[in-house]
């Protein structure tokens, strides 16, 4: 469908009462246009859990989906973005979703991309999301090394989250 289809399925934004959106776009040619498109996504006032499957599309380090924290009723979101070239500055940019102020429930498929330490360090600092009670981080068949690991071995120090799951 590539990037203009993921800029139609944008549109769903506008349907009135959405409160669960689950797109799998598995395998579609989606670039960075696209992931900027279905950012617009933050504009729909009820949704509360969004589900984008974009994995094994051509998304690099478009910091486009970190938007998504100002979703003004989201509660959960997953985003499977595996096999893509994804690096640490879209780490950094998904690191911006600590600021969802009602988001309780985030999953990150990131494996096989190209995110380092650095990217991990930076995810680490989700913890820091006000409401985030369920967290699950995959990274798989990165470019991380043990500085990830004792990274997320600060996560100890979250007394928030109730649910934690880290695939390295």
């Amino acid at each position: 469908i590539g990037d203009d289809g993921a800029q139609a399925l944008a549109a769903l934004k506008d349907t009135p009462g959405l409160t669960t959106l689950s797109l799998n776009l598995l395998d579609n040619q989606i670039g960075d246009g696209g992931a900027q498109a279905l950012a617009a996504l933050k504009d729909s006032p009820s949704l509360v859990s969004l589900t984008l499957n974009l994995r094994h599309n051509c998304i690099a380090d478009s910091p486009a989906l970190a938007a998504l924290k100002d979703a003004p009723a989201l509660k959960a979101l997953m985003l499977s973005l595996g096999s893509n070239r994804i690096g640490d500055d879209m780490a950094q940019a998904l690191a911006q979703l600590k600021a969802a102020p009602f988001l309780t429930s985030l999953t990150l498929h990131l494996g096989s991309n190209r995110i380092t330490d650095d990217g991990a360090h930076a995810l680490v600092t989700l913890r820091e999301a006000p409401a985030l009670t369920t967290l699950s981080l995959n990274l798989w068949n990165n470019h991380t090394r043990g500085g990830a690991a004792r990274a997320f071995a600060a996560l100890k120090g979250s007394e928030a989250l109730a649910q934690l799951s880290v695939d390295l």
